[in-house]
């Protein structure tokens, strides 16, 4: 099957469903890019492309786990933040587009050639502790959260992106007694 059939098919599944149907196209596509590991250019110029048997039975796995509700980013275990390429699972929230106009506010205040502390309470996947790492680079970042399992996500999302000597990341619930 081609990848403009294998989309076609898919697009129509998820959009049966009133829950899927606004965003079936960008979900689709998605799941399709995430699973043939190509890019939405190379899937436009060569959509008779065919899928391999394999592709075509994670693609459809990935689609029935689309169609229970669960999310893209989960499915992929993936999403982009602040230009960072994060890795997400069910132990951590998704990072949220606007959470990164709090990154921006943050940056417009903080002193980018002074040493500060920053502390990032309930970081999850570590996006905010990342963003502001990756743009404070004096800055003392300490990223805490009641979840080993998502403190571990954390760390290897700022491995990934060389900057977990610059984080730490502390296991701690904050408001227990």
């Amino acid at each position: 099957m081609t990848l403009q059939q294998s989309l076609s098919q898919a697009v129509s599944a998820l959009a049966a469903n009133p829950l899927l149907r606004e965003q079936a196209q960008r979900d689709a596509e998605l799941l399709l890019l995430d699973v043939v590991g190509i890019d939405r250019a190379t899937l436009l110029a060569h959509p008779q492309r065919e899928l391999t048997e394999e592709q075509a039975g994670r693609y459809k796995a990935a689609i029935a786990r689309r169609l229970k509700n669960e999310p893209v980013q989960y499915i992929t275990g993936r999403q982009e933040f602040f230009g960072l390429d994060l890795k997400v699972t069910p132990a951590t929230l998704i990072p949220r587009p606007e959470t990164e106009h709090l990154v921006e506010a943050v940056l417009e205040r903080m002193p980018r050639s002074e040493a500060i502390t920053i502390l990032d309470i309930g970081t999850g996947t570590g996006a905010i502790a990342i963003a502001l790492a990756a743009h404070l680079p004096l800055a003392e970042i300490v990223a805490t959260d009641i979840s080993g399992e998502a403190l571990r996500v954390a760390e290897w999302n700022a491995h990934a992106h060389k900057l977990g000597e610059r984080i730490r990341f502390i296991q701690s619930d904050l408001l227990g007694g």
